[in-house]
């Protein structure tokens, strides 16, 4: 009976330590999420303010920007952020999906007004930014937006 409780006490143990273990996994993974969301939102914000030290400490300089005249090469927007007009902005419902533990893409929808080279923003776009982390920081590779058709 002694021998019984001595292996139940540490099947016990083990079914805490796994269940302690999975609890970490799932903090650390929801608070990766939170930073990639703020880091979006802060990369949106140096967009917003023209603000090209943010803007280029927040993106891979060979990563790409998609606008409707095509790419944009990173290094050359961040030169060209007086470009866009944001009058006012908001990324609603961001998710997060991971490729792996180095790169995950934020998706979302952006709502707002502005404009871009003179020309007028959809109000509603489907947006995503592929992140990969260099060095232990997180870098924005890849944005893409699609604007919705409102009929």
């Amino acid at each position: 009976m002694n021998r019984g409780m001595t292996v139940l006490a540490g099947i016990l143990l083990m079914v805490v330590a796994l269940q302690g273990q999975d609890r970490t996994a799932t903090t650390a993974s929801a608070q990766a999420d939170t930073l990639l969301i703020t880091n979006e939102r802060a990369l949106y914000q140096a967009v917003a303010k023209a603000d090209k030290a943010t803007f280029a400490s927040l993106v891979l300089p060979a990563g790409v920007w998609t606008t409707r005249q095509g790419f944009v090469p990173m290094e050359l927007l961040v030169n060209g952020l007086d470009a866009f007009a944001l009058t006012k902005w908001d990324i609603v419902n961001p998710r997060v999906t991971w490729l792996g533990t180095d790169s995950a893409i934020v998706v979302y929808s952006w709502t707002g007004s502005g404009t871009y080279g003179e020309r007028p923003l959809a109000p509603i776009t489907l947006a995503s930014t592929v992140w990969t982390r260099r060095d232990g920081k997180w870098l924005a590779v890849h944005h893409q937006e699609t604007d919705l058709v409102q009929n």
